[in-house]
């Protein structure tokens, strides 16, 4: 066992779980400076858009305005690295604005050691449930009676 390997909070990992952190801030700050130095310059994304994306597409979503997450959370669920590459894996949840809808997503980001730093590379990410501003309006009793879709429940 090397030492890339050999403990689960080894130094990568406690890097690697900091970058997605910055990843996540930045996107919610439309922050592109930070973005630059996140993503690689070939990131690829395969969107919840319904299509495949660039680095240059998101940063000009972002700095545009057509894109804009008003709150994300995210959850690693793990993490596994090989050689100098680590798959991230795990859900979120993003208001967006300015309509308020709420989406629950699962994602893959794949994290690449460039040059000393680990920088994302690619993600999938998906919709698991979406719910309208209406709902999240709602008072609780009428969020109760309110059909729901399942939301994803993760394999223990």
């Amino acid at each position: 066992m090397d030492a890339a390997t050999a403990s689960p909070h080894s130094s990568w990992d406690a890097e690697i779980r900091a970058r997605e952190e910055a990843l996540r801030v930045a996107i919610l700050h439309a922050d592109l400076r930070a973005l630059d130095d996140l993503i690689a310059d070939g990131w690829l994304v395969n969107s919840t858009m319904h299509k495949v994306m660039t680095k240059p597409m998101l940063l000009q979503l972002l700095e545009t305005g057509r894109l804009r997450h008003l709150s994300y959370e995210s959850r690693i669920e793990t993490m596994q690295r090989t050689g100098d590459t680590v798959v991230v894996m795990g859900g979120d949840r993003v208001v967006d604005g300015p309509d308020r809808v709420c989406c629950t997503r699962r994602f893959t980001n794949l994290w690449q050691l460039e040059n000393g730093r680990w920088r994302t590379t690619a993600r999938h990410a998906h919709v698991v449930t979406r719910e309208a501003a209406a709902l999240l309006d709602a008072p609780a009793s009428a969020r109760a009676i309110a059909p729901r879709r399942r939301a994803y429940q993760p394999t223990p």
